[in-house]
């Protein structure tokens, strides 16, 4: 099955991750569901199917191949639903992570999806269920103590996999001590492999002493983090409206006062999304790394609310305000934010500069959508 040239990256890692594991569940069909993507998914299973039948069926055949149902139904989000595709694929990676079985990286992922022109509130989706996911150590250590058991008993098993596993754990220090010798004296599967195979001779015997070995480690009470269930992961708005302004607005308010600098970045991700959101609606062509007050300049031209497209100094005084606002929350962003690291001098945002850019943000999203809405509106009565 051909895939859009643009995708096709994605499509690579998604597939390394264990992806196409998740598309044969039917907890996919739920997130289909949740994501408004039924009738997309429908298609795409139905065109491979009726393909697997008529290329394969006279070799008696039947069985679906779910990397071509992937690539279709990628193809088909990616053509109809162009503006919204970072963000879809952003949702269905969040809601994988937490019930797939072991996917040691994503930056290959986030990559491919920023150089898709993914907003910084996209990539905050996936960080967060990254960082959930990465601080799952009962997970991380039952997958060690399967990989070790798979390959005691003559089994083929990923090295990558257990030497990263292995740094993982070793690096936290709350559980060091109960990690197994054998793992903290064997720094690869190789080294593994000579170990048991010289300690027992039996595959049950090492089926036992795995066991029993990890046995302690996954009942402890330690700082381990609880899968999270696949439904509470999925992001509820699929588009850009003014639910998912007051949604974003107020996800910023709530991590204003614990987090001032992350807020103040969401603030500014929040203005480049739907100016870039508008700019895609219009078919107007846009840099993806152009900076905000340029993003707005030109959003601002597309919605007739420039300065100079008016004559009324009232206007024109209003409307260069809105630009200055927007300049500042760019500079505010770079002077406070996160988004490029902390140095040792940065200084560090109080809560009311936080305060400031997520209310200047929110309200001129607000604004911006509102005025796209009417002249929408307006050009179509």
């Amino acid at each position: 099955m051909e895939i859009i040239t643009k995708i096709k990256p994605l499509f690579t890692s998604l597939i390394a991750i264990g992806f196409v594991d998740y598309v044969k569940d039917e907890e996919f069909l739920r997130l289909c569901n949740a994501l408004n993507l039924t009738d997309h998914y429908s298609v795409a299973y139905n065109e491979v199917q009726a393909k697997t039948k008529n290329d394969w069926a006279w070799l008696g055949i039947e069985e679906l191949n779910y990397e071509f149902i992937l690539a279709r139904l990628l193809n088909i989000i990616y053509t109809d639903q162009t503006i919204n595709f970072t963000l879809i694929i952003a949702k269905m990676l969040a809601a994988y992570l937490p019930i797939s079985y072991y996917v040691p990286s994503i930056a290959s992922f986030r990559r491919d999806i920023q150089l898709l022109g993914s907003s910084n509130l996209e990539l905050e989706i996936i960080d967060q269920a990254w960082t959930k996911e990465s601080s799952n150590f009962h997970k991380k250590v039952t997958v060690l103590k399967n990989i070790l058991i798979n390959r005691a008993v003559g089994g083929l098993v990923n090295d990558e996999h257990y030497l990263i596993l292995r740094s993982d754990l070793l690096k936290q220090t709350s559980i060091k001590s109960q990690i197994p010798d054998f793992v903290v004296n064997n720094g690869s599967v190789y080294d593994f492999w000579q170990f048991i195979k010289a300690s027992f001779g039996s595959y049950a015997e090492r089926r036992f002493f795995l066991q029993e070995a990890f046995e302690p480690l996954l009942n402890s009470t330690l700082n381990f983090v609880e899968t999270v269930p696949h439904h509470d992961m999925i992001p509820q708005i699929a588009t850009v409206d003014e639910q998912f302004i007051a949604q974003a607005w107020r996800k910023a308010l709530d991590r204003m006062n614990e987090d001032p600098e992350a807020a103040i970045t969401s603030a500014r991700s929040l203005i480049e999304l739907v100016c870039k959101h508008i700019l895609d609606e219009k078919e107007v062509n846009y840099d993806d790394s152009i900076e905000l007050p340029k993003l707005y300049k030109q959003t601002a031209g597309v919605l007739n609310l420039s300065p100079d497209q008016h004559s009324e100094q009232l206007f024109k005084q209003i409307l260069g305000g809105c630009q200055t606002v927007v300049d500042g929350l760019g500079g505010l962003r770079n002077k406070f934010g996160d988004a490029h690291g902390m140095s040792k001098k940065k200084t560090k945002p109080a809560i009311r500069h936080a305060a400031l850019a997520v209310n200047l943000s929110g309200a001129m999203c607000g604004f911006l959508l509102q005025t796209f809405n009417h002249l929408k509106e307006r050009a179509s009565a």
